[in-house]
């Protein structure tokens, strides 16, 4: 590419920040045409370094950190092609240079590249980069060092988050020569910021710098501590104390809901003793006493703002982190409790007027942070995990402490309860911080401290909020009540629990959108619960207000800014799958609301902007499909004749999003059609769903898979008739090449396998085999390995094992007995099949041993015996995952995941397990009397094979198998 092309990339960067929808797709379309071009990636780089305008530069880096991520190390991508090494040797020659030069909102972008593009190359095949940038360390230089610091971040980051490994350690080992610059360029700036304090902008220059050095300090020390680093930490804590204690009323942001430059720095420190407090106790209990002190100073000072909430966080969590250490004495004497609630617990845990604007203005921050756990990046949620460790260390001192504390607080609220509402707010929050030990998202909280009687302050605290009739009075505490609710929901008795759902129905019609979100949270959780392996509670718990319910839920789609509240949208989910068959009566109605011509279906078709919303949306429509068709086959056609239009104008209209979701229901509803499919599925839908155009996207691909097994399992016949399986085999030629989505070409094929006939796939079979070889050869990894092992396995159980030997054969003389011995056995071990695929296997084993004329000859007895051992080893193995479902009370969080951006798999619309070899009801019973048939044939023969050749360990096991079958052998 040339320079008119960076021009014209420029120009097309430009359209993508048009309003006009139609101008930013055309541009897209450019963009991706140019991105299949060579030099690309440098074009786009040369246009960053040009004097465009600041928004189309800003534009090119994030398409270049975009392009880079799958194409400069492609692993598991779908049709990615790899960036060529001399292009990547350019890009890397210009990259760090942009880094050091470009504004701080294009930089921000390339950092992101680059910590890409480091992730693989640095240091081994990028060995210039670090000499180069300690070089430029030493220019003295403001910009160019913080530049350097920026990219020396972006390198070292992913370290955070990455255990100790050999290559890691060898990363480390090199790195080590970064340590001694780095220190030396902190001490620089640590003089500097004294002797620079009236020069505000120079001074915040600085304070920048000095945060990406503890940053990188972060990062370094993440692994582990090297000598090299402890060789220097007396002087790194000696600065970090510098650091903590500095003050420069000047540099105050006016504005308090934005961080200070000193802010940073000292939340950035914090985030670095912590470290130590965490991973390298002993190296820092010499610096144990300064720091706590410093930081009790820091908080003690701190104010309400939103600028200060970093800082505040990340001090509370250093005190948390000595609180549950060893060192944890510190906190023991009485008075040091006491300020600890009344000066840290008790104001962080206050709400404050920036949390009482976003419960009402911005709702969905609110719930997302106080629900779904990211509220451990708040004040209140790092407040109420020092309680924790304070209360693990001194239970019963901590607990009468703070109960006294909650006390008066209460007290407070009663004396006025208009105006300090706040007070009780604080007091709820409290007794479950005291009181929670270990929870889990099914269960909700499931050790409590027992100090602390759950059930008493539910009964006189939170039951009158719940059951108040002024519904939209102290919204805020009727939130706190159904929190409350919802953690301890194990230990609030059942009945007491079936008599809140009435109540839970009212609250869910409240204005308050945190509180009828709330409510809808509580009902889900609670009929999500389980006790001893079953439900707690039962469809006639809910009977009586499951009509009311299910209006309420679909009326708060109609107040505002609920129209896509996706914890609604969850309940709904969650209400239909709980009560299952009993639902029917009302399916008509719901799924005219869902997906009618006015349904909620049809208004986010035009604009689709709520991932999780939209999954359970369609959770809930395939849930009524599942249940309502258990009760009566029959409703499939009433289903179809509501689903299929706004289906149909999901693909017309190439609504992208939503076509992964549109073919699982497909597939469902194929799937339960009681008699023939109609004439639509076969001319309308399925000979489109071939074209390349809807396989290219990787996240169509599993969706489009499970509905091609939808219509082999009900129209194979069909299919072949007419001459559709060459396109089918198409799609599963073009899934094997890809390490990605090979997986869901073998399920393709297994699926032909299992429902078509042999006549009709025979002559296309020399080309199949040929095609799993290849993959076998260009990457033979686990996935192949084991696609190859089940479809091979599936033919001998259906064919029989002289047809699959005489299919190989054909290919190559021979090639069965060779895939058996060296890809079949030496693998077997390592595949983990579930349990129903086992039995494939193991039934295919006993039947090449006793069927198939490869194992018959004297020759091939070594074979046989190590078949026979396989199968054994096979057997006797891990079942994995028993039927394909896993055994664990934890399983509906797993089953109801929501959205992913991959691909959101539908829960309801998922393929029963089938069996496919239903007259084997046990593999090992088959073996057995499959050896006892093939001795009385082979007289004699067998016994002494397994003498031979089996192992003398597996011998019992085996004799077992026949002892329990009543079979002897000949």
């Amino acid at each position: 590419m040339n320079e008119p092309q960076v021009k014209a990339l420029a120009d097309c960067f430009l359209q993508t920040l048009s309003p006009d929808l139609a101008k930013i797709r055309a541009a897209e379309g450019q963009l991706k045409n140019a991105a299949a071009q060579p030099e690309y990636g440098i074009t786009v780089l040369k246009l960053i370094a040009s004097e465009a305008p600041i928004e189309v530069r800003q534009a090119a880096a994030v398409n270049f950190k975009n392009f880079v991520r799958p194409r400069w190390a492609p692993q598991n991508d779908y049709d990615v092609v790899a960036l060529p090494e001399s292009e990547k040797e350019q890009i890397k020659g210009l990259i760090t240079g942009l880094m050091l030069s470009t504004p701080p909102v294009v930089r921000a972008q390339l950092s992101e590249a680059l910590s890409i593009i480091s992730e693989h190359d640095f240091p081994t095949r990028w060995q210039g980069l670090l000499p180069q940038l300690i070089d430029r360390l030493k220019t003295g230089d403001a910009t160019t060092i913080n530049g350097v610091l920026e990219t020396l971040n972006s390198i070292y980051k992913r370290y955070r988050s990455q255990f100790m490994t050999g290559k890691l350690n060898e990363e480390l080992k090199y790195s080590q020569q970064l340590i001694v610059p780095l220190w030396e360029t902190l001490k620089g700036l640590s003089l500097q910021l004294q002797s620079n304090s009236a020069d505000l902008t120079r001074t915040k220059q600085i304070l920048s710098s000095i945060r990406l050095v503890c940053r990188i300090f972060y990062s370094l020390n993440s692994p582990g501590l090297t000598q090299e680093m402890d060789d220097t930490l007396t002087g790194w804590f000696k600065e970090f104390h510098t650091f903590l204690v500095y003050d420069n009323p000047a540099l105050a942001d006016n504005d308090p809901d934005k961080e200070s430059s000193v802010d940073a720095v000292k939340a950035a420190v914090c985030q670095n003793i912590n470290l130590f407090m965490e991973m390298n106790e002993e190296e820092f209990k010499d610096y144990l006493q300064t720091f706590v002190q410093d930081v009790w100073t820091l908080l003690v000072a701190v104010e309400q703002g939103s600028g200060q909430d970093n800082l505040a966080m990340n001090a509370i969590r250093f005190l948390t982190t000595v609180a549950s250490g060893v060192h944890h004495a510190l906190f023991k004497d009485e008075n040091t409790l006491k300020q600890v609630c009344e000066k840290i617990v008790i104001p962080n845990l206050m709400m404050r007027d920036d949390d009482e604007e976003m419960f009402e203005l911005n709702w969905v921050e609110y719930v997302r942070r106080d629900t779904e756990g990211s509220d451990s990046d708040t004040r209140r949620r790092a407040a109420a995990e020092l309680v924790k460790s304070l209360t693990a260390k001194f239970s019963t001192e901590v607990t009468q402490l703070f109960i006294g504390y909650v006390g008066s607080m209460l007290q407070q609220y009663g004396q006025n309860p208009e105006q300090n509402w706040k007070a009780k707010d604080c007091a709820i929050y409290l007794v479950m911080a005291l009181t929670v030990r270990g929870k889990t998202a099914a269960q909700g909280a499931t050790t409590t401290n027992q100090l602390v009687n759950v059930l008493d302050f539910f009964n006189q605290h939170v039951l009158p909020e719940l059951q108040s009739q002024q519904l939209d009075q102290r919204p805020v505490l009727k939130a706190d009540s159904l929190k409350y609710l919802t953690t301890f929901r194990s230990q609030v008795p059942k009945d007491t629990c079936v008599q809140i759902f009435r109540q839970l129905v009212v609250l869910l019609g409240t204005d308050s959108n945190v509180v009828h979100t709330y409510a809808a949270v509580a009902v889900e959780r609670l009929l999500a619960q389980r006790e001893d392996g079953k439900q707690r509670f039962q469809v006639q718990d809910l009977a009586p207000v499951l009509e009311p319910l299910l209006s309420a839920l679909f009326s708060a789609f109609q107040k505002p800014d609920s129209a896509e509240n996706e914890y609604v949208m969850r309940c709904i989910m969650r209400v239909i799958d709980f009560v299952g068959p009993e639902i029917a009566p009302a399916i008509p109605s719901c799924v005219s609301a869902l997906a009618g011509e006015q349904g909620i279906l049809m208004r986010v078709i035009k604009n689709p902007t709520q991932p999780g919303f939209n999954h359970y949306l369609f959770e809930s429509v395939a849930a009524l499909v599942k249940q309502g068709c258990a009760k009566d086959p029959r409703m499939v056609d009433k289903l179809e004749e509501m689903l299929i239009p706004p289906f149909n104008f999901v693909l017309s209209q190439d609504v992208q999003e939503f076509h992964p979701y549109v073919f699982q229901i497909f597939a469902q509803l194929i799937e339960l059609h009681p008699g023939e499919l109609p004439a639509f599925y076969m001319s309308s839908l399925f000979q489109p769903l071939l074209a390349p155009l809807f396989w290219e996207r990787a996240g169509n691909v599993p969706a489009l898979t499970r509905l091609m097994q939808a219509y082999l399992t009900k129209a194979a016949p069909r299919i072949v008739a007419a001459n559709q399986l060459p396109g089918l085999l198409g799609v599963f030629q073009k899934l094997i090449a890809s390490k990605a989505l090979d997986h869901e070409g073998y399920k393709l094929l297994d699926s032909m396998m299992e429902h078509v006939r042999l006549d009709s796939l025979q002559q296309y079979l020399p080309t199949i085999w040929q095609l799993m070889l290849t993959r076998l050869q260009t990457a033979k990894t686990p996935k192949a390995i084991r696609g190859f092992i089940h479809f091979t396995a599936l033919f001998i159980d259906k064919e029989g094992a002289p047809k699959v030997q005489q299919s190989l054969d054909a290919v190559q003389p021979n090639l069965f007995s060779i895939l058996l011995e060296q890809i079949w056995l030496p693998n077997l071990q390592a595949m983990h099949f579930r349990h129903t695929d086992q039995k494939v296997v193991a039934v295919a084993m006993t039947k090449a041993m006793v069927d198939c004329p490869a194992l018959q000859t004297p020759t091939a007895a070594t074979l046989w015996g190590k078949v026979l051992s396989g199968t054994v080893n096979l057997l006797e193995g891990d079942d994995g995952l028993q039927n394909g479902v896993q055994q664990d009370e934890d399983l509906d969080e797993g089953e109801y995941a929501g959205y992913s951006a991959s691909f959101a798999p539908l829960h309801n619309a998922a393929m029963a397990e089938q069996d496919v070899l239903p007259d084997v009801p046990d593999a090992k019973s088959y073996l057995a009397s499959s050896l006892g048939s093939f001795s009385h044939s082979h007289q004699g023969q067998v016994t002494s094979l397994i003498k031979q050749h089996v192992p003398a360990e597996l011998q019992p096991k085996l004799q077992g198998y026949l002892q329990t079958a009543h079979v002897s052998l000949g």
